[in-house]
């Protein structure tokens, strides 16, 4: 397995990997829903790959098969204490090569280059009712501290 930050060649594999778990959840208030799917996750990963703040990385096989993903960017929040906070997003393994330690192996170089870029924190959300995801993340040390709901407006 190979580790790496994704470059601007490999944006047509990403969009191809993100839409293949775009359909997983079914409550999206804020993203997935957009008319063109693809474009919109063009745009998203050519700004996060040039950005000076974030990080899109792959970790692949030898023959270039992306295996997993995961994304993060440094966000300034003005008067906390840890003012600089590592955003992570995006984390996602090929369900065949789940528990071989994929995952974690992107979430350490994530945290690792977010540190570099000045984060002080790390933040992550997951969805609601997804105990698998719960665990994972407190086992590595993210720890809950607010819920956030949403509201569709209907017109």
């Amino acid at each position: 397995m190979i580790i790496r930050p994704a470059q601007t060649l490999d944006i047509p594999l990403l969009v191809d990997f993100w839409q293949a778990i775009d359909g997983i959840t079914e409550h999206r208030p804020f993203g997935g829903d957009s008319d063109d799917k693809n474009l919109h996750a063009e745009k998203v990963l050519q700004h996060t790959i040039h950005s000076e703040n974030a990080a899109v990385l792959i970790a692949s096989t030898a023959e270039n098969e992306i295996i997993g993903t995961i994304s993060g960017h440094v966000f300034e929040k003005p008067g906390v204490n840890l003012a600089k906070v590592g955003v992570v997003y995006s984390l996602w393994v090929d369900e065949e090569r789940r528990s071989q330690g994929v995952g974690q192996q992107l979430l350490t170089y994530l945290e690792n280059t977010l540190t570099t870029k000045g984060a002080q924190a790390f933040q992550v959300g997951w969805d609601t009712g997804n105990t698998t995801a719960e665990q994972w993340w407190q086992k590595r040390g993210y720890v809950p501290y607010e819920t956030i709901a949403s509201k569709v407006v209907s017109k």
